[in-house]
């Protein structure tokens, strides 16, 4: 057995505790202690002195559309750009690149960070281009927006109507103003056609890399099946070595079943982890539904499903151990999927299903206990704090109190997983660890209802112990005791011995997967 010792490091097991060593064999942590004792108990093994450097079990980013994210990376970034100028100009210099007639395609705008807050038009496009096809999707992939050409493609136009979940915005005249919400924007996915298996492969195979520099070993992806079938290709090809846990769309539920697909299904890389569920939309587009209407408005956001459909989902699949993930922004979708969650509780076959709620972004006081009672576990995503804080305190007012409610779910005994939602954030962990434990903006001194903040071990519990329990993955990673996947990082410095303000400046110097260096800095 080839046997490698870590020594002399600052070694962070998980839940507290600090050892000096540990003994790495065959991908799993064989031995954890002080370097004497690791010496005496492996005398023969390899030795690697970390030279006092932290070390962290590896992250794991509990909601991702982790794919999404790697082609992306070829597309029109527009996050955080504070004004419909600033887009624009980005856009105009990409445009320039790309042949006429070939789709421009980004994401990322926030038009409620701009002054004034309005949404784009087709008409700002098309003073780019008329040649090219444009859409953009917002930061929260809830709203595309398009130019005239788009459009036509797709056969919008003042006749067009949306019966579904959706909106085909029109102005004051009844022409399409460009912006396109939720599910109506199948019209224009129609045209603007699928990227290939193939073409995705290739940007998940030169991806792995974002997650690794930033500490991840593991993700929990809510995607397409075109993207599972991308990450079985790389999984049978041997070269998928980021561990994933895949949430397939609630519209294939019959399939699973029928292929007798349960939640768990796979091996120590790749499972099927679930189905996942969208009740409503998001806070930015004013989509998230409400129990009372967004302030000073009659709307009460999207109500994607019913109480009843969402109620039989979850019980045809916890009927056949398939766990749900449901998708819940506002307060009247998380009450939504607790009832759902509550009502198949009494009909579970198999309690041990990790039953998760997505994003719980604003939760009414009075539901907040019924997280830990039903087992239901908090799948959030602090890194938004910094970009919502506006958005939160126009759409919700005082009731923002209890948007990212970490400090009450916690004390309620709740489980919290944290995640990134890539491609809407990075898959920045310290980012994220920075706004879970401040609720701020980089720069201000003030906190966001600091008492819902979480301590520095907490943050690092959900983005390990945390996220791996969400997936029913607890006993393989997390931690780093023994017997658990030798997955760890060591990092530039001692998080826990650096102010909250430098957190965001920490890299990873290297990088574990099974005992295997993925990465080095």
């Amino acid at each position: 057995m080839d046997m490698t010792v870590y020594e002399n490091g600052i070694i962070y097991v998980g839940q507290g505790a600090l050892v000096e060593s540990i003994a790495v064999a065959n991908g799993k942590i064989k031995g954890c202690g002080s370097t004497i004792e690791i010496s005496a108990q492996f005398p023969k093994a390899r030795k690697i002195d970390l030279q006092k450097k932290l070390v962290l079990p590896t992250f794991i980013d509990a909601h991702t559309h982790f794919l999404s994210y790697c082609i992306k990376q070829n597309q029109i970034d527009l996050n955080g750009l504070m004004s419909a100028q600033l887009c624009l100009e980005k856009i105009r210099a990409h445009v320039k690149k790309i042949p006429a007639g070939g789709w421009i395609k980004g994401s990322g705008w926030n038009h409620n960070l701009w002054d004034p807050s309005h949404y784009p038009t087709h008409h700002d496009l098309d003073e780019i281009s008329k040649e090219h096809p444009i859409c953009l999707d917002a930061r929260d992939y809830h709203s595309a927006w398009c130019n005239s050409k788009a459009l036509e493609m797709a056969g919008i136009t003042s006749l067009s109507t949306w019966n579904n979940t959706g909106e085909i915005v029109k102005d004051h005249s009844g022409q399409p103003t460009g912006i396109i919400k939720e599910e109506a924007r199948q019209l224009i996915w129609n045209v603007m056609g699928a990227d290939s298996v193939k073409s995705r492969v290739e940007s998940l195979r030169a991806g792995q890399h974002l997650a690794f520099q930033n500490g991840l070993s593991g993700v929990g992806c809510m995607e397409t099946m075109e993207d599972w079938e991308a990450y079985q290709f790389l999984h049978q090809n041997q070269e998928l070595k980021l561990r994933v846990a895949f949430y397939w769309p609630i519209r294939y539920l019959e399939d699973a079943i029928k292929l007798g697909m349960k939640s768990g299904s796979g091996d120590e890389t790749l499972i099927f982890a679930g189905m996942k569920i969208f009740l409503d939309g998001t806070l930015g587009s004013q989509t998230a539904h409400m129990l009372e209407p967004f302030e000073g408005s009659s709307n009460h956001g999207t109500e994607i499903i019913s109480q009843k459909d969402a109620d039989d989902f979850v019980l045809r699949a916890a009927e056949s151990d398939i766990a749900c993930a449901i998708h819940a922004i506002g307060d009247g979708a998380n009450r939504k999927a607790l009832n759902a969650f509550e009502k198949a509780k009494s009909s579970f076959r198999n309690n041990s299903l990790r039953q998760r709620i997505e994003h719980a972004q604003i939760i009414h006081p009075t539901d907040i206990p019924r997280f830990a009672e039903l087992n239901v576990i908090a799948s959030m995503q602090a890194i938004h704090i910094p970009e919502d804080i506006d958005s939160a305190n126009k759409y919700w007012g005082a009731r923002a109190r209890y948007a990212y409610p970490f400090r009450s779910l916690l004390q309620s005994g709740a489980t919290v997983a944290l995640g990134s939602d890539v491609p809407i954030e990075t898959c920045n962990v310290f980012d994220g660890i920075y706004a879970a434990l401040k609720r701020t903006r980089r720069g201000d001194l003030e906190s966001w209802y600091p008492e819902e903040s979480m301590d520095l071990k907490e943050i690092i519990h959900a983005y390990t112990v945390g996220a791996a329990y969400a997936t029913g993955e607890e006993k393989l990673k997390g931690t780093l005791e023994p017997g658990k996947a030798a997955d760890f990082m060591i990092l530039s410095e001692d998080i826990f011995a650096i102010a909250p303000e430098e957190i965001p400046n920490l890299y990873v110097e290297r990088m574990f997967i099974a005992g295997e260096e993925v990465y080095a800095r």
